[in-house]
């Protein structure tokens, strides 16, 4: 009995670090809230996957008006039943450290981000 639940834990495992990620590059679309504050506005992103990384680069606007862009590098952190899991932090000029952690599965990208001033989420799909 022993054996058998041991064999069938090694063959889980073993499933789980073999399961295919789903490919994360590509054109995404979706808004940004800031839980700080409550403002939100439209967010695009271009992912280009480099290894076991990638480099996302976000553009959208603030207060309906005013642009923004920048691009951060996040590294695959896991891959399981719940997606692809990224973990990374961008230092933006005059805005601090950003710490970002997404998931990214079924053409559906969440991603939770942080700062000392700001918090708030990015919830995009894939549109290509």
């Amino acid at each position: 009995m022993w054996k058998r639940f041991c064999a069938l834990v090694l063959l889980s495992s073993l499933a789980a670090v073999g399961r295919a990620q789903e490919p994360l590059a590509g054109q995404w679309r979706g808004n940004w809230t800031s839980s700080a504050n409550g403002h939100t506005g439209p967010l695009n992103a271009r992912i280009d996957q480099q290894g076991t990384s990638v480099v996302v680069h976000f553009r959208g606007r603030f207060a309906k008006v005013v642009p923004f862009l920048y691009k951060s590098r996040l590294e695959v952190v896991g891959v399981d039943q719940n997606g692809s899991h990224l973990q990374g932090s961008q230092r933006l000029p005059l805005f601090g450290t950003f710490t970002t952690s997404a998931t990214v599965q079924n053409g559906q990208f969440y991603a939770v981000f942080n700062s000392a001033k700001d918090s708030g989420t990015f919830t995009m799909t894939r549109v290509r």
